[in-house]
This record gives C-alpha cells, structure tokens and sequence, in this order.
C-alpha cells in the first residue's frame, strides 16, 4: 500500500511538474512573440482567432539557424494560398527588424480547423504553445490529444522526420479525426 502511494505521490508531482514547465514555456514564448501576436491583432481585429507557435521552436530543439512556425486561425482569409500567404506575411513588414528571426506563417480559417484533424494539426495540438487565445485552442487540443491516445499512435523520428507510426498497423482502415480513432472496412 505505502509502495503504491509512493508511486502516486511521484505520478502527480511529474505531472505538476510537466505542467509548470509548459506554464512556463508557454509564458516565455508568449513575451518572445508578443510583437508579432500585436501586429496580428492590429491588422486582423476581430478575426483572429488563435496564434500558436509549433515545430522546433516549441518543442525546444532548435538549433541556430531554426526558423519560427506560427499557425495561425483567421476569419474570412482569402481561399488562394497565394494571396492567404501575402495577407498574413503583411503584418511582418512594419516590424521585420524586431523579429525574433525567420517567421514561417500557416494561414486557416476556423472551418478548415474544424472540418479535419490533419497530420499538422495533430503535431500543432501536440506540440503547440499558444501565443493567442488559449480558451479557443483548449478543447480542440483535449480532443486531439483523446484520439491519439484511443490510437495509440506514437511519433518517432524516421530520416530527421517525426512521424505517428502504430507499434502493429490496423487490420481495417482507420482515421483520426475530431470525434477520435475509428477503424471500419
């Protein structure tokens, strides 16, 4: 009995650990970005949604020359990704000396979160601090997280690419989405 206690006392004194870590990386991030998280509030107003930050930079494996990714959820962006690109990298110019370096933006609109559960997007809930409206992200975060674990999927890194691999592929096929894991035939 004392044993098991042990073990979770220890249990809930890592994940009060893993928690203030993220609380911490999350604010430290929040400060880094503020400049850009500003301009995109400035030019977007009320249609901004969310901001996170994803990939190396939130993962904390960066190296010198590691760019910034940004996903970032915006009402009524244009549907070419041409001119998407160009709406979203405006808000840089007036603060481009004052970047914390190369600033790499994904654009979508809150329908196209909401419609699929993609790869990116599944690392992005994995993975992603978020600079901008924490209370928007949460739930979709909490249901990326259900699925992945109803999947068992896990990511490995295979020729410098993490990937969600099954340890034992599926007899059926499968998808991920928003609701969880299904396999049908």
């Amino acid at each position: 009995m004392e044993v098991e206690s042990i073990g979770n006392d220890m249990n809930r004194l890592v994940e009060s650990d893993l928690d203030t870590a993220r609380t911490l990386t999350a604010e430290t991030a929040r400060d880094r970005y503020s400049l850009v998280v500003q301009a995109l509030v400035n030019i977007f107003a009320g249609r901004l949604r969310m901001v996170l930050l994803f990939g190396s930079q939130a993962r904390g494996g960066t190296h010198p020359n590691s760019d910034h990714d940004l996903y970032v959820v915006v009402e009524d962006l244009p549907v070419d990704p041409l001119a998407r690109q160009r709406v979203v990298r405006k808000v840089l110019l007036p603060i481009l000396d004052r970047l914390p370096g190369p600033i790499n933006f994904v654009g979508k609109t809150p329908k196209e979160v909401a419609a699929n559960l993609t790869p990116l997007l599944l690392d992005v809930c994995v993975d992603g601090v978020c600079l901008y409206a924490t209370a928007y992200f949460e739930p979709y975060r909490q249901r990326a997280l259900a699925a992945l674990r109803q999947s068992k999927l896990r990511r490995q890194r295979l020729g410098g690419t993490l990937m969600w691999l099954f340890d034992e592929l599926p007899a059926t096929n499968w998808e991920l989405s928003w609701e969880g894991y299904l396999e049908y035939v």
